[in-house]
């Protein structure tokens, strides 16, 4: 799942350092010493006085006792009803289940709408029902596919008070599959159900079960040209798939095939959450009739009837979303499993990480966005406690010179599992009307629409990254080079060839290049280039991407130039699905552990990646058979070879550069807990802040 770049000078990287303030104490006044006795005169002899009897000896007073130091107080939270959450952006692209796929909505959705199954807790490899009451055993069909027939709970409402029924299951999963296109998770529904015809592939897009050939994916008017007859089959068959009988509170899947990771596909996201079919029509989306649903395919989100709103059997309701202010969530009034400890959730926008953390120290937020892992410095300085993600335990955190932080009010866990990266792709096709390719020419001042096509280049600008300032000043050394666009530790992953910077083979790969400047008559090396790099304003991960990129293309060639530009991240997606962007930095957050949620998107025609860079199908078409392999096969040592031999080819062709991947840390307050032992902690759905539903606090 999706979730921006780079003119970084090494000298002046960013590097967020924790404000001591330094008190001093004041300058004691010494006391004077007592004046030397001087010999005076001898006074005139007096006649002795009587003596007196001398006073009894007095006990000197007992010393006051020292109070002994009080504990630093627990920090609280301000309002337990609250959980606020401060984020440098919260405009989701759309809150529409059926399509969307970035971490914005999905945040929302996951908190509002509920699926079939979900994950066991921490665990990304095994389940629990939710709306099911059960997870159903797999049972072969007669043709070689696989069949699955859920029960659904009893007594489940949609937020407006509406009985859940086994026809909103069904017509949940038919539209998903229908009215989303290759740039939406419809995909990973797709893939598990059908099978193209011709190229015995996945179908990647509905619209395959029509044309085969793939021609009318994404292409939503051309598919409108369709005969209806064409048209309703198609739908029929979604139909079929995914059929239901209220009476008996049952759906029934049917894939053509065996598929391996299918309830992970389901449990994953958006894609898998059930709608109420009565109120998507009612808001004038489709009603389920197999005449019209290609009137509903490929919308833009920002024209979608469902974009901002939402209604689900979830544990919270969309009270208000205010664009580029703030989200509010409350408790919904008919959630089975009773209201939330956390009533309330507040989701405000604050793009500076500053006013982020100075919020978090005041107690005003009770979770904050980080703009990178450089933040991490300064999130230290709030931390009282360390746990270890694998083993649960905690202990007081020590600083580096091993001194502790006994009123610190934040928790931290570390080797929190990374279910994510962040890549930077290269788009093959750009738009000639982009701004941000300046000309459009090779003239010093541009870059042609089609610069990344030519191999040389790509190798170059992979050449030309400095992975290990990136991790060290980044990630602050608590990451590593990537061997593939899988996560370490994935089939095939180990043994991998790999890009490192390299500024000789940089230069070298340039003067390689056959582009010539625009009047024919130029080297690349001596005409140089201009364009902007955009990325996802407030995300200064990325930012420091654009600038690590820009300083080692600038080392290479004083000509190559690239200006990073922050944009709103509803713009940088929109601007991204228009093949605006020359080089374009986005995360992929998995959809499920596997690695085929890796290569479709990213390399597979069709998949996200691959058609908003438009990679060229004679890249796609030679994966696509080693993915298929990859997928179908169950057995992991036969499973590995595949992807290893996917990994040289996708090295070879180096159609994007594959960063290094952090390790994922964890804060949270004193005051806050469920996060750990729950879903919340779950690394498949830690960008969302966590399970806000499962929270408590002091």
């Amino acid at each position: 799942m999706n979730r921006s770049k780079a003119v970084w000078l090494v000298v002046s990287m960013l590097v967020i350092s924790s404000m001591i303030l330094t008190a001093c104490a004041p300058t004691t006044t010494p006391t004077p010493a007592p004046a030397a006795a001087q010999p005076t005169q001898a006074p005139v002899a007096t006649k002795a006085p009587a003596p007196t009897q001398a006073p009894a000896p007095t006990q000197p007073p007992a010393p006051t006792a020292v109070p002994p130091t009080a504990a630093p107080a627990a920090p609280k939270s301000k309002d337990p009803t609250v959980f606020n959450y401060q984020a440098f952006s919260i405009d989701p692209d759309t809150l529409d289940p059926a399509t969307d796929y970035e971490t914005g909505g999905g945040n929302i959705l996951f908190h509002t709408m509920e699926g079939l199954l979900t994950y066991d807790k921490m665990e990304t490899g095994k389940f629990v029902p939710v709306l099911a009451d059960k997870i159903p055993d797999a049972v072969p069909t007669a043709n070689g596919g696989t069949q699955y027939v859920w029960h659904l709970v009893s007594g489940a409402k949609f937020s407006n008070g509406d009985d859940l029924t086994a026809e909103d299951a069904a017509f949940s999963f038919q539209r998903t599959m229908l009215v989303g296109n290759p740039d939406t998770a419809a995909w990973i529904l797709d893939n598990a159900f059908f099978t193209n015809p011709d190229t015995k592939a996945a179908v990647s897009d509905i619209t395959e079960l029509i044309k085969s050939d793939g021609s009318l994916a994404g292409a939503p008017d051309e598919l409108k040209k369709t005969p209806p007859a064409k048209l309703e089959a198609a739908c029929k068959k979604v139909q079929d798939a995914v059929g239901f009988d209220n009476a008996s509170g049952t759906i029934t899947m049917t894939l053509d095939k065996p598929w391996g990771p299918f309830f992970a596909s389901l449990a994953g996201g958006p894609w898998g959450y059930v709608s109420d079919k009565k109120w998507v029509a009612a808001q004038g989306d489709w009603d389920g009739d197999c005449k019209t649903w290609q009137n509903f395919y490929g919308i833009p989100s920002s024209s979608q009837k469902l974009h901002d709103k939402v209604m689900g059997t979830g544990p919270y309701v969309l009270d208000h979303w205010t664009p580029g202010e703030e989200i509010a969530l409350t408790a919904s009034p008919t959630y089975r499993n009773g209201a939330p400890k956390i009533p309330r959730v507040v989701i405000k926008q604050v793009k500076e990480f500053g006013t982020r953390f100075a919020a978090l120290q005041a107690g005003d937020a009770d979770f904050i966005d980080l703009g990178s892992t450089a933040d991490w410095t300064q999130m230290d300085t709030l931390v009282s406690e360390t746990c270890d993600f694998k083993t649960g335990q905690c202990q007081p955190y020590k600083d580096a010179n091993g001194n502790a932080n006994p009123t610190g009010i934040e928790r931290r866990w570390t080797g929190v599992p990374q279910a994510a990266r962040t890549d930077l792709f290269f788009d093959f096709k750009v738009d000639p009307a982009s701004q941000f390719i300046g000309s459009g020419k090779l003239d010093g001042n541009g870059i042609p629409p089609d610069f990344f096509s030519d191999l040389n280049v790509r190798q170059a600008f992979n050449y030309c990254f400095d992975y290990q300032t990136y991790i060290k000043d980044v990630q602050l050394g608590d990451g590593e080079p990537s061997l593939a666009l899988t996560l370490p530790g994935m089939l095939g992953y180990d043994g991998s060839p790999a890009y490192s910077y390299d500024m000789d083979k940089c230069k070298a790969a340039f003067t390689a290049s056959t582009l010539k400047s625009a009047d024919g008559k130029a080297s690349l090396m001596d005409t140089g280039f201009y364009m902007q790099m955009a990325y996802n304003a407030g995300n200064t991960g990325r930012q420091s991407v654009a600038e690590i990129m820009a300083a080692g293309l600038s080392q290479a060639n004083g000509k190559f130039l690239i200006a990073p530009v922050a944009v709103p991240w509803p713009t940088f997606l929109r601007g991204n699905r228009a093949h605006l962007f020359g080089v374009s930095i986005v995360g992929w957050l998995e959809d499920f552990h596997d690695p085929h949620d890796w290569y479709v998107p990213y390399v597979s025609k069709g998949g996200t990646y691959a058609f908003r860079n438009a990679v060229p199908d004679e890249m796609t078409s030679k994966y696509q058979d080693l993915i298929n392999k990859g997928v179908s096969e169950t057995d992991p040592a036969k499973r590995a070879p595949i992807y290893q031999q996917l990994n040289g080819l996708i090295y070879a062709d180096a159609p994007l550069i594959i960063l290094p991947v952090a390790h994922a840390r964890h804060y949270e307050p004193m005051y806050l807990h469920g996060y750990y032992g729950t879903l919340a902690g779950n690394p498949l759905l830690m960008l969302t802040g966590g399970a806000w539903w499962l929270y408590t606090k002091d």
